[in-house]
């Protein structure tokens, strides 16, 4: 009786064990309910009938269990193909286009190495959430926009070389901050030594690594000034920006992480680097979301190749300009228009100032911390 009984149980257990362990390598039923595959699945797993089986309850590597199911569901899917990005072969060319050439002087004599407005807030509305290209003039403003619009590059260009060099040192710092705080640190006193280090660490050549340092330690207490005041003004405003939000801090940082922060010396005013800008973005294809000029208009007036550079420049359907002119009391007025009617104007044969597309008559002032919407030309000056 015992033996019988002993027989009987170790067959029962052989017939058990063929059914809850499966050969290594088999798969289950596609059309089973009780199919391991999820949703989506199905229709990547091979055409092949197998025998229903109950889904055994495995731990462990072993056959069957949960890592050799996960390894065949991979297996099964079809490898994806993921398209080449074309910003990069766009960057690639930005960052050996050659130089225009140094101006025999600044602007007043001076190096604008940060911007004085501090309500580029009052773009936010048309700029939230763009993405696309924006290309800038000047420094540390185009970070507060290039975080708010989530620009996919951010291209800048300025005929001041200080300003431009300005922007390899903001990226070194930021690739040794993981916090904006350890950021805004690095730019005070206390954090003096390891600036120098990171700058030294992120370009080649000890002759570069001295030239950048040094141009860290003069603009230093202006750029923590200037930083300071900013983070302040707009917590005042309740306006959040790269200078006190992790995540617009992190996109930044990852922009020049990624080398889509491209600035180069070039002259709105010369047929130079905004031509070869303009051949670059035409030839991939790729057009700017916003033209930043600040206030560089107000220097000059309009000739012909700064107007040939303004037509030449691929602007999206909805791209926007965005300007600034002095105003009362001290401060800017902050100027948007619209990139196609800013275009209109730069094709009008008798307009030469910027104060023409502003629609500033005689004796008016300008009010400084305001916002306007400028428009398409009349048809007067259309010609």
């Amino acid at each position: 009786m015992k033996a019988w009984t002993t027989a009987l149980v170790t067959a029962w257990l052989v017939a058990a064990c063929s059914t809850v362990a499966p050969e290594a390598g088999s798969s289950p039923d596609p059309t089973s309910d009780d199919s391991a595959a999820g949703p989506g699945d199905i229709g990547s797993l091979p055409a092949v009938a197998t025998p229903a089986v109950r889904p055994a309850i495995a731990v462990g590597p072993g056959p069957g269990g949960p890592v050799a199911r996960a390894r065949a569901e991979t297996d099964a899917k079809p490898t994806v193909e993921v398209a080449p990005d074309p910003l990069e072969a766009v960057v690639a060319k930005l960052r050996v286009l050659e130089a225009d050439p140094a101006p025999e002087r600044t602007t007043n004599d001076k190096h604008y190495i940060v911007s004085n407005e501090r309500r580029l807030d009052l773009y936010r509305p048309e700029i939230d959430d763009r993405g696309g290209i924006i290309l800038g003039v000047g420094s540390d403003q185009n970070y507060l926009m290039a975080a708010w619009a989530k620009a996919e590059l951010l291209v800048v260009v300025d005929f001041d070389q200080q300003v431009v060099d300005l922007h390899t040192v903001h990226g070194a710092l930021m690739a040794a901050s993981a916090t904006v705080e350890d950021f805004r640190r690095m730019w005070t006193e206390g954090g003096l030594d390891d600036a120098h280090a990171a700058v030294r660490a992120a370009v080649d050549g000890r002759r570069r690594g001295v030239e950048l340092v040094a141009l860290y330690d003069e603009a230093r207490p202006v750029v923590e000034k200037r930083l300071r005041k900013l983070a302040r003004r707009y917590e005042e405003l309740g306006v959040h920006s790269y200078l006190d939000t992790p995540e617009h801090y992190r996109y930044i940082a990852d922009l020049h992480a990624r080398g889509r922060v491209v600035a180069v010396r070039g002259d709105f005013t010369l047929d130079g680097v905004l031509r070869d800008v303009a051949e670059v973005l035409d030839e991939h294809e790729q057009s700017l979301s916003v033209l930043y000029l600040s206030n560089i208009e107000q220097y000059f007036t309009y000739k012909r190749p700064f107007k040939d550079n303004m037509l030449a420049l691929p602007l999206a359907a909805d791209a926007m300009v965005l300007r600034t002119l002095p105003g009362k009391p001290a401060g800017f007025q902050y100027i948007l228009q619209r990139g196609e009617d800013f275009q209109a104007w730069m094709k009008a044969p008798r307009v030469w100032s910027v104060y023409a597309i502003r629609g500033l008559i005689k004796g008016e002032h300008l009010v400084a911390g305001e916002r306007f919407m400028a428009g398409a030309p009349p048809q007067r000056a259309r010609g």
